[in-house]
């Protein structure tokens, strides 16, 4: 193994030690994305850098310690906020004061590089997703994000919590919004398999610090909230999966398919996706009232609904309760259930992750 080599390998290390780890493969392709993302001298520095954001003199003491860089603190600043800018690492500023954390993959650097993406980037990256980091996103014990009823999926009997209203959430929200490209449909165009299922792109939304973020990357653009509920209209319209970060205080929103979304094909690959994926409701489909149209069977994004003729069936293994199927039945022989058991999300993201 090369000693440049061994770096990358020492990194991949460290960061499978975070709460959404870094596993290895057999063919390195992990490698080959940690290259895409640090050069040698930012992999010394990125091995400093842990799940929680430290403040630059703590980074420095152990950039000297742990490391052969000879670099200055005003250096060591410089190229962190390089870092941070190419979606390498986490950057926030509680009071104004600069703090820097390692990034995870997903949700991490895979989305920072939204619009600064190549084939051969998309290639390694899709590699790497579908075969040994599939495990490790599926395999946690509070998935990163949760799937949210569609508006009007939501009746008044569920007595729904204000974490799966994702409209109420958006009416009430003070802060910053951003929506950006998808980086899902955006690598799907760059290997000329575009989406089936919408032509729209700047679909994804971030909230608050993370916004502000891509902001600071010149991605995406700031909107309204009155924008953002239009988008989830968009989503109803053209069949799109409510996805929010999986917390109180959700820091993100994606407006996902089962055509490219990596997270729900992924997830798709195993016979049991909705063990995979957080949500509290289910599709139910009364069978005296079903005519077999077809028409839930194209709204599913899971493929939870049997494509067999006459009276359609639902696969509670596969049904991840987004409603899609729900306001489109023309016999409204779909109803959304809640589980027996709701699952009430972390607080926040750091409280997820912990």
């Amino acid at each position: 193994m090369a000693s440049s080599d061994l770096i990358y390998r020492k990194l991949q290390k460290h960061l499978d030690t975070l709460p959404i780890g870094f596993p290895p493969t057999k063919s390195g392709v992990e490698l080959r994305l940690l290259r895409h993302f640090f050069n040698e001298d930012e992999a010394q520095i990125a091995l400093c850098l842990g799940f929680q954001p430290k403040p630059i003199q703590i980074l420095y003491q152990r950039i000297q310690k742990k490391t052969d860089l000879k670099i200055s603190m005003a250096q060591l600043e410089e190229a962190l906020d390089k870092m941070y800018l190419k979606g390498s690492i986490n950057r926030t500023k509680p009071k104004g004061i600069k703090h820097y954390a390692a990034a995870f993959l997903v949700i991490g650097m895979f989305e920072f590089q939204v619009d600064h993406m190549d084939k051969e980037f998309v290639n390694d990256m899709h590699e790497y997703l579908y075969h040994e980091f599939s495990e490790e996103i599926f395999h946690t014990k509070f998935p990163q994000l949760r799937t949210s009823p569609i508006p009007k999926a939501i009746t008044p009997e569920h007595r729904i919590a204000i974490y799966d209203d994702m409209k109420t959430i958006i009416q009430n929200y003070k802060g910053t919004i951003v929506a950006m490209n998808c980086i899902c449909k955006q690598a799907q165009d760059l290997l000329g398999q575009p989406c089936h299922q919408t032509k729209e792109r700047q679909i994804c939304l971030s909230f608050g610090g993370p916004a502000k973020g891509y902001l600071e990357r010149k991605q995406g653009k700031q909107i309204t909230n009155e924008e953002t509920l239009q988008l989830l209209e968009l989503a109803e319209k053209d069949g799109l999966v409510l996805q929010p970060a999986n917390s109180l205080e959700p820091f993100c929103l994606c407006l996902c398919c089962g055509d490219c979304c990596g997270v729900l094909t992924a997830a798709k690959k195993f016979p049991d996706p909705a063990h995979y994926l957080a949500s509290n409701y289910f599709a139910e489909l009364n069978t005296n009232k079903c005519t077999g149209c077809g028409v839930c069977l194209k709204r599913c994004q899971m493929d939870a609904i049997s494509p067999s003729t006459g009276k359609k069936q639902i696969n509670l293994d596969k049904c991840i309760g987004c409603g899609l199927c729900v306001p489109t039945c023309p016999t409204k022989a779909i109803q959304l259930r809640k589980k027996e058991h709701e699952t009430v999300p972390p607080q926040n993201a750091m409280q997820l992750y912990m």
